[in-house]
């Protein structure tokens, strides 16, 4: 294992959810504003698709925050399961709205 893997065993975890928040918020804007998806996530559904992005672009920035962090060498087993987790179900959002946008693009074309 390299040194720099060792000094930050986190790290990949944390920029995969960066970049996979970034992308759900950028589908979910794409997918609210032509009207073809509905915001699952209670929390979010009254905010406009804009305000939407802009609070997942926010969230990105402070994930994005922890790369320069204590928090990136912590050797912790339960961190990184629950990084791995999440990516994994940040995975499954990305693919339904992967689907929903490739049925849009079939019924408009």
């Amino acid at each position: 294992m390299s040194s720099e893997k060792a000094a930050a065993p986190l790290k990949k975890y944390v920029w995969s959810l960066v970049v996979l928040n970034f992308l759900d918020g950028l589908l979910t804007y794409i997918g609210l504003s032509t009207g073809a998806i509905n915001e699952g996530n209670p929390l979010l559904a009254s905010l406009s698709p804009f305000a939407l992005l802009a609070t997942k672009l926010f969230l990105s920035l402070c994930l994005f925050g922890f790369l320069f962090t204590p928090f990136i060498k912590i050797q912790s087993r339960i961190w990184r399961v629950t990084l791995v987790m999440v990516n994994i179900l940040y995975s499954v959002t990305l693919l339904l709205h992967l689907y929903w946008l490739v049925i849009l693009v079939a019924i408009t074309y």
